[in-house]
């Protein structure tokens, strides 16, 4: 079997591996001309962690990233402590594998350099994918250097603007969540010593929330900061914003977010997006993966989560099923339910964060008040997410 993988970011990379591992050739069509992640941070989650220990990764990622002792939710005007969620060495006990948090060109520079070992994969660079055509016998991507690549499958793991989907699923555009986020790294050493704390803080506030945890062993801080807004046109991930602006967004909100506004020197800005659950995702020898599929709001955290979980599926079915298209089929039947649930998450999560302080500390003092009446561990609420594990 051939399978031919539009996109070379992170859903991409860890597809070509986890298929590679079960004896799959693959070729990754990738656009640019330079494999390389943007600087911001992402956090893998141990439903994200345990995949990617599997595919030989642990020793990498736990030099390279940062493992902190709890998730916190805090409320911005009284600093009140909303939600606190054990991670470290509880978490992992917990849930099987550690919850990371890691500069995104770290994870991507770990993946390619695995997949370069592989010699079932081939990547092609400045290779975008622009036309595909299936039949009973395989399918044939062109790319925007005139090449073409005959094959079994396409996976479209090319982002929520994806060729493929477009090319297979008509032009959607994607819906606008009215949010705006501000991102950016702040190096440890230009902060007051003790003041970022070894975890993964959010500071809730009416119609904004700001997030921060350590990357790269604890000597950047990565910072997002999410703000409601009417309107936006810009689709660039990579668009320079203006740091007064940033400052003014997050006036007069504690340290340690004050702080982190005034170091950032050169913050981005871009328009966050999703799109609702899609009905179906294979047509015949063409899936999808990842944002491609189902993209979500960031605020639980879960993008390149489900875009592991994802990779790892698709090469279980895709090695274990005769029929290719009967495999991404049971691919999607078994991924769709559960990305519908974290998209839902996520969206119930921008709502909360964003609650004015008194809404905020009622809502998460009900939910502490209803755990100690019952008996139940914070925690459990994410044993679903957290606890995952690919069925036998």
């Amino acid at each position: 079997m051939h399978v031919i993988l539009a996109g070379g970011g992170v859903g991409g990379l860890t597809a070509a591996l986890a298929l590679a591992d079960r004896g799959i050739a693959v070729t990754v069509l990738e656009q640019t001309p330079v494999l390389a992640e943007v600087g911001a941070g992402v956090q893998l989650s141990p439903n994200a962690t345990r995949l990617l220990f599997g595919l030989g990764l642990e020793g990498g990622l736990r030099c390279a990233a940062f493992a902190p002792q709890a998730a916190k939710v805090c409320d911005h005007a009284t600093r009140t402590l909303l939600l606190h969620t054990p991670l470290g060495a509880t978490g992992e006990a917990r849930w099987g594998a550690p919850y990371l948090q890691i500069h995104r060109a770290d994870l991507h520079s770990l993946l390619l350099d695995a997949a370069k070992r592989r010699p079932q994969i081939t990547i092609r660079l400045s290779a975008g994918l622009v036309a595909v055509s299936q039949s009973d016998h395989g399918v044939v991507a062109s790319t925007a250097g005139s090449e073409t690549v005959v094959g079994d499958v396409v996976i479209g793991c090319d982002g929520i603007h994806s060729t493929v989907r477009t090319i297979f699923w008509g032009v959607q555009t994607p819906r606008f969540t009215r949010q705006v986020a501000w991102r950016g790294l702040v190096p440890q050493d230009r902060l007051p010593t003790g003041l970022i704390a070894p975890d993964a803080r959010v500071w809730t506030g009416p119609g904004r929330h700001f997030v921060h945890y350590p990357v790269r062993g604890g000597a950047l801080v990565n910072f997002v900061g999410v703000v409601e807004q009417a309107g936006w046109a810009d689709d660039s991930w990579t668009a320079k914003g203006d740091p007064a602006a940033l400052r003014a967004a997050f006036a007069g909100w504690p340290a340690p977010v004050a702080d982190l506004v005034a170091q950032a020197e050169t913050p981005w800005i871009y328009a966050i997006h999703d799109r609702p659950p899609l009905a179906q995702w294979s047509k015949g020898r063409i899936s999808l993966l990842g944002d491609a599929a189902h993209p979500a709001p960031p605020f639980l955290a879960q993008g390149a989560g489900m875009a592991i979980e994802d990779a790892e599926a698709l090469a279980r079915f895709l090695s274990t099923h005769a029929n290719v298209k009967a495999a991404l089929l049971a691919y999607e039947r078994e991924r769709r339910g559960r990305t519908a649930r974290v998209q839902a998450w996520s969206q119930r999560n921008a709502r909360l964060f964003h609650l004015p302080s008194l809404a905020a500390r009622a809502v998460f003092g009900a939910a502490s008040a209803l755990d100690h009446v019952t008996g139940a561990e914070p925690a459990a609420r994410l044993d679903w997410l957290y606890g995952y594990r690919p069925p036998i």
